[in-house]
Formats: C-alpha cells, sequence, structure tokens
C-alpha cells in the first residue's frame, strides 16, 4: 500500500508539473501575441513606446524578459528588465512562422524560453525575418510545485495511516479465529484441554471437527490397546498358572515357564507404556505420590518406613497416568525394600526441566553397579521376588518421554534415583 501510494504521488506530481510548465507556454504565447501588437516598426528600427500592459517588462530584473532579434543575431530591442542581464542566445531557432518553447539558464537561474519566427512587412513592403524571445523564470513555477508536493504528500500519508490502521484492525478482526485456534492448539499440546472448542467460524469448521475426530480415535484406539492387551496379559497367564500349579517337576520346564512369565510380564507392561503423547492431559504428581505412599505403606508395615513428601501441589507433569503409577510404583516399592526406616520425595526444576528424586536411608548401591541396575535382567536388591525387569520398564517408560533416570548418592544415606522430564 505505501508503494502504491507513493507511484500515485509521483504520478500526481509529474502530472501537475506537466500541467504548470503547459501552463506557463501559454502564458509566454500571450506574452508574445501582446508583444508582437506592440511593435511599431520606424526607420528600420523597432519601437515599443509605453504599449507593453506587462510591468514585469520595465521592472529591473523582475524574471520575465523580452528580446528581438534579426534572423543573424543583431538585437533590434530588448526589454527593459533584462539591460543588465546578459541573455543566452538561443542554441536552435524555429524554422519560419513557428515557435519553439525551451529551457535555459540566465544568469546561473533556469528559465522557461518562448521563441517564435515571424516575417514582418515593412511599408515599402520588405519582408523582415524577426526571432521572438521570451525568457521567464522558473522560481514561482518550482515554489509552487514545492507547496502541492507537500500538500500531496501531507495528504497521501494521511490517506496511508488510516489505510493502515483500517487495515490492521479489519487482519485483526479477521484472523481472530486463527489465533484462537493457535491457542487451543497449544493448549492440547500442552495438556490443559483435551479437544478443540466446537464455536469456530464456519471456515474453520471443518478444520476443527476433523480435529477433534482424530484425537478421539486416537484416544479411543489407545484404550482398546490397552485393554486387548490387558485381555492377552490374563489369557497367557492363567495357563502359565496351571501349567505352574500342575506339578512340573522337571527343572528345565519350571525354568522355562518362569522365563515366559517375566518376557510376558515384560513386553506387556512396555506394550501398555503411552510414551511421550503431546496432545496428552498433564497430571499433578503429589496426589499420585501420595497414594503410592499410603499404598506402600501398608505393603511394608513391617518396617514402617517413613515417607517425606515436599513436592509442590502445584507441580504438573506430562505423563500418563498409568506411565507415571508404573515408574513412581516401581520406583518407591524398591526404594522400601533398600531403606531402613526414611524415604524422602522431592523435585526442583533445571534447564527447561522437572527433576524429581526419591532417596532413601538404606546401605546403597556401589558407584560402579548403579550402570547395570537399568539393564534387563539386573537387581539391584536381594529383598524378595523378583526378575529384574521392575528397573528397566522404568527406564523404558522415562526415555519414551525423552527423560532420563541416575543414581546418586542419597543425602540419607543411602541411593537418589533422579527422575529429570521435559517441564
Amino acid at each position: 500500500m505505501a508503494l502504491l501510494l507513493g507511484a500515485t504521488g509521483i504520478a500526481i506530481d509529474r502530472a501537475h508539473t506537466v500541467s504548470l510548465i503547459s501552463a506557463e507556454q501559454d502564458q509566454l504565447r500571450l506574452q508574445f501575441f501582446g508583444l508582437l501588437g506592440a511593435i511599431e516598426w520606424q526607420d528600420g528600427t523597432i519601437d515599443m513606446g509605453d504599449r507593453l500592459k506587462d510591468p514585469r517588462f520595465w521592472q529591473f530584473r523582475s524574471g520575465l524578459y523580452a528580446q528581438i532579434r534579426l534572423r543573424n543575431g543583431t538585437p533590434l530591442w530588448q526589454s527593459v528588465s533584462s539591460e543588465t542581464i546578459p541573455l543566452p542566445a538561443p542554441e536552435s531557432t524555429p524554422r519560419s512562422g513557428q515557435e519553439l518553447f525551451s529551457e535555459a539558464s540566465v544568469d546561473k537561474e533556469p528559465f522557461f524560453v518562448f521563441q517564435y519566427h515571424a516575417i514582418w512587412e515593412t511599408e515599402d513592403d520588405r519582408e523582415v525575418p524577426l526571432l521572438f524571445s521570451l525568457y521567464s523564470s522558473q522560481s514561482p513555477l518550482i515554489n509552487e510545485r514545492r507547496k502541492f508536493q507537500h500538500q500531496l504528500s501531507l495528504w497521501l500519508g494521511l490517506v496511508l495511516t488510516i489505510s493502515l490502521i483500517v487495515t490492521a484492525l479489519i487482519l485483526y478482526w479477521g484472523l481472530r479465529p486463527l489465533r484462537e485456534l493457535a491457542i487451543d492448539l497449544k493448549l492440547l499440546e500442552r495438556g490443559d484441554s483435551t479437544k478443540l472448542r466446537p464455536n469456530y467460524p464456519r471456515e474453520l469448521q471443518g478444520i476443527t471437527h476433523n480435529l477433534n475426530q482424530l484425537l478421539d480415535k486416537e484416544r479411543k484406539q489407545r484404550e482398546r490397546y490397552r485393554n486387548t492387551l490387558a485381555d492377552l496379559a490374563h489369557s497367557l497367564k492363567t495357563p502359565l498358572a496351571i501349567l505352574k500349579g500342575s506339578g512340573a517337576k522337571d527343572p528345565a520346564t519350571v525354568e522355562q515357564i518362569d522365563r515366559m512369565d517375566n518376557i510376558i510380564n515384560y513386553q506387556l507392561k512396555r506394550a501398555v507404556s503411552s510414551g511421550k503423547q503431546n496432545l496428552s492431559r498433564r497430571i499433578q504428581l503429589r496426589p499420585l505420590i501420595e497414594r503410592l505412599c499410603n499404598t506402600l505403606a501398608k505393603v511394608h508395615r513391617d518396617k514402617s518406613p517413613q515417607f517425606e513428601i515436599t513436592l509442590d501441589p502445584s507441580l504438573l507433569i506430562a505423563v500418563d497416568e498409568q506411565d507415571a503409577m508404573e515408574m513412581f510404583g516401581n520406583l518407591l516399592d524398591n526404594a522400601s525394600k533398600a531403606c531402613t526406616a526414611a524415604i524422602a520425595i522431592h523435585s526442583h526444576t533445571i534447564d527447561g526441566y522437572t527433576v524429581i528424586c526419591i532417596d532413601d536411608d538404606g546401605p546403597g548401591i556401589s558407584k560402579e553397579y548403579r550402570e547395570e541396575l537399568l539393564q534387563r535382567g539386573s537387581r539391584g536388591d536381594q529383598y524378595g521376588q523378583g526378575q529384574g525387569l521392575g528397573l528397566a520398564i522404568v527406564s523404558d517408560i522415562i526415555q519414551s518421554y525423552d527423560g532420563e533416570i541416575s543414581f546418586k548418592d542419597s543425602r540419607l544415606g543411602g541411593v537418589c534415583a533422579e527422575i529429570k522430564l521435559p517441564r
């Protein structure tokens, strides 16, 4: 719009300048006819007398000058206004009966020059070729053009400002639904909502309706996968339990049955894990940890572990609730088995990550052995039954959410399990 108005301003200014120059040419033509009508030929010379009506011809350096010459360049008459000014000889002269309009520099200032080649008949029937030259200063035209350009710039600037304001308002109003859609998609990505609002304009309803259908279909499909896997787990566990209870005595058979049971547990838990879902709801961590601690306090009531929970009640994590139960349940259960009497759960943030720490006051684990804890089949305790799959499952879940897990020395004296999850 600015370029268009600028081009429009240039075109208008040029048209206005052409109009001014054309008017100046017409004015000089009228001055020529007035000059021609005031001539009297006497004894081979020109007498003007006081017949010139325009007073500028008689005013010193008025900006309007006139000169009459013979065709060979001999001056016959010059206006009083130009007596002290050397008028330049025209570079070219018109033919007989024609006029010529051009520009020249007079006393280092720009002037318009109007020339006319006339044939004057004297009383004795002689024909005398006369070259009329009128000089008009361009200063009034330049000043007029500057005033016009100033006014034109002001008006076009005002039009541009108003147009930009109106256009900005139209764009702001017209693109508001897209901004609202972007905000809703951001809320979906952060997990603060589960679907898009239905009250969008007609032009966007097709997109939002299809997105909501896609989200609903994905959620139902995930639930269907979980239900199917749960049914599969139940179907496989029952025959294995029967095989175990049928009195199989062969050690090799018992070992293979246990191995099948372990593989089923591990693979099913990995398959049920949702992994990172950019369009899933975030959950509050503290209530979930409190529920797990209450359950583990009953499971390990012979030890009566004391849980110190210093998590912010407003802390949210973008993890599926079932994955969080599996992940923190395994870690808290291991801490309950390893501790002597106390377990501390706390969190902090660093470099865009939420760090959750689970400390225990147990005997600890050597630094050399900590790297092996996350490998499948590796156990960090000898406190009960197990196949060393819990921490491997926890590691898989955390990695599926672009997180990290590591083991460090605990401030309570045992081991600290440190989980880093993207905020």
